[in-house]
């Protein structure tokens, strides 16, 4: 509020707190003015009744953005609707005649995203950071090499379909190795880890070998670990639109699901779940940043603030739609086709959990008016299906 004059900064605040006299002896119309008011005021987001969040400004991170925005190809929004055929701009710094774009999503502080094409016979720059990074082949196929300190390099041969994880600090470059580009999108926590260092060159040049991590070991990339009856220990799966699922009603009826913990990563979570055809996942929300993509099926996701699903958004999705909730908004996914419908998830519940943060929330009953609307939903799918 400092560049608000004083007068307008005084009556400001007599309407706080008339708004404050409101809600002592009124709800309605009057909560909700004063609430939206405050925010205004205060320059913070209402998140709920109780959930106040204050929007980043001038965090080392958005920093960093403004500055790089003049050099690559920042791509910001929600949702991405088609990530194997959306048009990708050139971006040399990742590599000769790599095209993509930089996933600016949401206001997120924590994880970011590149979308990018390798040309046929190409590669990326090889690279090493302190931020972790998730990789999910889209199309096309190639291979990564590893290389750690010290160690013999490591290949990994990938296709449509497959997921790995690249371990913390390891230099690492991908290849084409096709007739055709390799399209691949990947999930990071540079956003995070930027904020915590505040400096760029310390993130991209540090020489620390973390060898808990990875040690080089000629299996690393094939072994696999079941800790738990939905959770597995493994670097690298083959095509994840094909991997068994288990049973996960606790999102719902028939829901399934599988989490991967990869690399030894502290910062991001990789999961797949999947619903049974005409069906939907309780609603959700979460305070670590989620990229969510649908690898199958055909339907859409609402997405809203507490108390306020009026001002829900509606996104519609099919395979390789990309999308993200606004942090610690609720959202729900609806498939309102004849089969199932699976998607990846790659966000860092473990990460806010460490932290001693609130993670997440799951409404187990239907907001008011959700179930109308999912009907209508169904009934217009049928009659369109004929």
């Amino acid at each position: 509020m400092t560049f608000l004059p004083r007068p307008v900064k005084i009556l400001l605040m007599l309407l706080l707190l008339l708004g404050a006299a409101a809600i002592a002896v009124h709800s309605g119309l009057a909560r909700t003015a004063f609430f939206e008011l405050f925010a205004y005021v205060k320059g913070v987001d209402i998140l709920g009744p109780t959930v106040v969040r204050e929007r980043p400004t001038d965090s080392p991170y958005q920093r960093w953005l403004e500055t790089a925005r003049a050099e690559i190809p920042v791509f910001e929004g929600l949702v991405i609707e088609d990530v194997a055929s959306i048009a990708l701009r050139p971006w040399p710094q990742m590599g000769a005649g790599v095209t993509g774009l930089y996933l600016r999503f949401a206001d997120y502080q924590i994880n970011d995203g590149r979308l990018l094409e390798i040309p046929a016979g190409g590669s990326t720059v090889s690279q090493r950071h302190l931020y972790e990074k998730g990789v999910y082949v889209i199309g096309g196929s190639g291979y990564t090499v590893f290389q750690q300190e010290g160690k013999a390099a490591d290949r990994v041969e990938w296709g449509p379909g497959d997921l790995f994880s690249v371990p913390l600090n390891v230099r690492h470059q991908h290849f084409s190795g096709g007739d055709g580009p390799a399209r691949l999108l990947a999930i990071t926590s540079f956003p995070l880890v930027l904020n915590v260092m505040a400096d760029e060159h310390f993130v991209a040049d540090n020489p620390y070998v973390f060898d808990e991590r990875y040690d080089g070991a000629p299996d690393y990339f094939d072994a696999v670990e079941n800790n738990h009856d939905i959770m597995f220990a493994a670097n690298y799966i083959e095509d994840i639109r094909k991997s068994g699922l288990q049973p996960y009603e606790y999102r719902g009826e028939g829901n399934t699901t599988i989490r991967w913990f990869m690399a030894g990563n502290s910062m991001l979570s990789l999961h797949v779940s999947e619903m049974p055809p005409r069906n939907y996942m309780k609603a959700h929300r979460h305070s670590s940043d989620a990229f969510i993509l649908f690898l199958s099926g055909d339907g859409f996701s609402l997405t809203w603030p507490e108390g306020a699903y009026h001002k829900r958004q509606r996104i519609d999705w099919k395979n390789g739609t990309l999308f993200v909730p606004p942090t610690y908004w609720y959202h729900q996914h609806l498939n309102t086709g004849e089969t199932p419908a699976r998607h990846l998830a790659i966000n860092s519940p473990a990460l806010v959990k460490n932290l001693g943060l609130r993670f997440s929330d799951q409404l187990d009953v239907d907001v008011d008016g959700f179930e109308e609307e999912w009907r209508r939903e169904l009934a217009k799918q049928q009659r369109e299906g004929g």
